[in-house]
Order: structure tokens, then sequence, then C-alpha cells
């Protein structure tokens, strides 16, 4: 390995969804070569393992998912860097949703190899994305994604399981036999709304029991989720938050996912003036009432005080101290983006240039030759 291509490390996890073949093809590719190689043998070694990149690290490469990348966002937040790598997740582990969004939803072998060769061209594509910051108590966290509430319930016991598709679809079953039938008794208690206080920019929400609190920075929650209704701004995330039964919860999944506001039930025992109103706004002179326990608007802080102990980032189960929590905007970090992903056009720009540059550098040396 020449002195050049140390820009370039690859940290891998080989327990992330124990894809010991795709690690495999990634580590006997011609591009490997030019990357230096981390391999951890379990995720607590991550800390010793990032201490080790070097101020000549331009690229981080992570075969690992979600819960790999927020161990590797924690500990590289936390050291005193003057300037911190970029990022490319190429997957590899159960869930890989920061790496989808990011347009990198090849096998992690092809992501990588794709990454590599573009870095080395001078194509690869970034996108600035910040982190949200949670503390609780003395602990800091960073990551794409915090949520606490039934579904991390649920997200935890799957976490437990062997992480299979029949596992998925075993847990989906037994949650909904659950929250129609309290059957089985064990995921009844993991169905129940969250008690809690929520204040959102200095604004406590009226109610005291949500279904789900979810805050985020890149749009997207879950693999094929775009729930968001409102573009964030520069200085502020999106938040997701909903008081209502699980079974009005179960019945509504499938257009929160898309991004669709629920209708206030309240207006519809107004028929008239609900319908006025939803014919007005076709023509952009009204709105269709929307249910008022469902908060869904991009804010700068939120602060979420309940006996809940467990919430998530980015997938990864964690527990809080017992402290309120509070998620504001963290740093910003430099992630590696598919041609195939809209990013912003100056950075789309300075590519072409870039490309444009290298291909006539190629041109002038064979025509010399």
């Amino acid at each position: 390995m020449s002195s050049s291509s140390r820009d370039i490390v690859l940290l891998c996890n080989p327990q992330a969804g124990g894809h010991w073949k795709a690690l495999a093809e990634i580590l006997d590719s011609e591009e490997a070569q030019h990357a230096r190689r981390i391999v951890t043998d379990s995720i607590d070694d991550l800390g010793p393992a990032l201490e080790e990149l070097g101020k000549r690290t331009e690229l981080v490469c992570i075969y690992g998912g979600d819960g790999t990348i927020q161990r590797v966002l924690d500990r590289v937040c936390r050291q005193a860097r003057a300037r911190r790598p970029r990022f490319a997740f190429i997957g590899g582990g159960t869930m890989n949703v920061v790496a989808r969004w990011c347009g990198l939803s090849d096998t992690p072998a092809q992501n990588f190899r794709s990454v590599v060769r573009a870095h080395r061209a001078g194509q690869l594509l970034f996108k600035s994305v910040p982190l949200l910051a949670v503390r609780h108590g003395a602990e800091l966290h960073h990551g794409f994604t915090f949520g606490s509430g039934p579904l991390v319930r649920l997200l935890s016991q799957f976490e437990k399981s062997s992480k299979s598709l029949v596992q998925v679809a075993n847990t989906a079953v037994r949650s909904l036999s659950a929250v129609w039938s309290k059957r089985p008794a064990d995921y009844a208690a993991l169905v129940e709304p969250m008690q809690a206080r929520v204040q959102i920019d200095g604004e406590t929400l009226p109610a005291d029991r949500f279904t789900l609190v979810f805050c985020n920075t890149t749009g997207r929650l879950f693999v094929g989720t775009d729930p968001f209704v409102e573009p964030r701004t520069r200085d502020t995330f999106h938040v997701a938050a909903y008081a209502i039964t699980p079974r009005e919860f179960s019945l509504m999944m499938p257009l929160l996912a898309r991004g669709l506001l629920p209708i206030d039930p309240h207006a519809l025992r107004s028929p008239v003036s609900a319908w006025t109103q939803a014919a007005l706004s076709f023509f952009g002179r009204g709105q269709f009432p929307t249910d008022p326990r469902y908060v869904n608007r991009p804010a700068s802080h939120l602060e979420l005080d309940s006996p809940e102990r467990i919430f998530t980032l980015d997938g990864e189960v964690l527990e809080s101290d017992g402290e309120p929590i509070s998620v504001e905007l963290g740093p910003a970090i430099e992630l590696a983006m598919s041609s195939t992903v809209d990013v912003v056009p100056g950075i789309r720009l300075a590519a072409r240039i870039a490309r444009s540059a290298t291909d006539l550098a190629l041109g002038t040396l064979r025509r010399g030759m």
C-alpha cells in the first residue's frame, strides 16, 4: 500500500448482520488495496480503532449497519479534532437507512468499489448533513434519528432476537394482534402509549400520552418512509409526535409513512364545513382540517420528560438515566452521496468541473504518448 492511498480507511464491523460473505467480497476487491483496513471483533472496540485514524485520513468507509454508524459518530464527535474525516456508509448491517438515503443501495461490495473509484478520480459527491445532539444528564450522543415510545419498545424486543426476516414478520404479527386483541400479553404492554411531557421550542404539547415521538435530520425514519411534510431549515430538524391510541396508529401508519397529514376526526362532525375546506384546498384557498394531536414540523429544540428509560438513535437502543432528554442540532458531517441522489447544485457543479479537469488531463496525456 502506497503512502498516497492512506487517506482512505475501511472500517469493518463483521458482527453487523453477520454478513461475512459480503465482507469477504470487499476485502478481496482490487479497491481494498487502496484503503487501510481496520477490522473490529466487537462494536465495543470501535473506540480504539477510531483513535488510529491519522491526520491524513480523508475518507472513512464504514461496513456496518445504522447501529455501527451511530457508535462511530458518537466517538468521532467526542474527539478533539481540527478536521473530521468524510464518511461513506456502504451498508452491511441489519438496517441501512442512512446508506440508502445517501443513494448507496447496492450490495456493500458494489458500494465500496464505486465509492473508492469515484474518490480516486476526484468525482465523489459529498453533502453536509447535521447530526442530532441528544443529552440526558451527563450523557451526550449523536445521530440522525432519535425516537421514543412503543415503536422503540418493539425495536428493543426485536434486537434481542435473531434479527431474521422471519423474526421481523413475527414481531409485526404479534404487535398487531396485541393492538387489537390485547394478546399476547407481553406485546400488549409494549404497544401501550408512552406517558411523557413533550416540549417543542418552549411550547408544551397538551397531551400526556404519545404513540410516537421522533426527531430526524435526513427526512427518513425507516427504509421506504418519508413522513415529514415540511422541509427543515438550516437551524432546525424534523419533529413528529402523535398522541393517539395504538389502534388509531395502526390504521394511520401507512398514510403517515408517506407524509400525509391525518384528518381531524372532530371536523367530520361538521361535514359541510370540512368538505368545503377540502374543496377549497384544491384551489389554494383552504386547507383540509388536520388532526391537532399530530405534530409534524421543523424545530430547533425538543425536550422529553418521561418515565420511559429506553430510546433509539439510528436503530441503536440506548437507556437514559431518568433525566429529561433534550434534542438539538449537533455538528455537521460530510457524507458521500451517490450520483443518482439530488444534491446541492453547487456540489454537483463542482463535481462536473472536477470531472472535466480529469478528462482534460487524461486526454492531454494520451496525446503526448
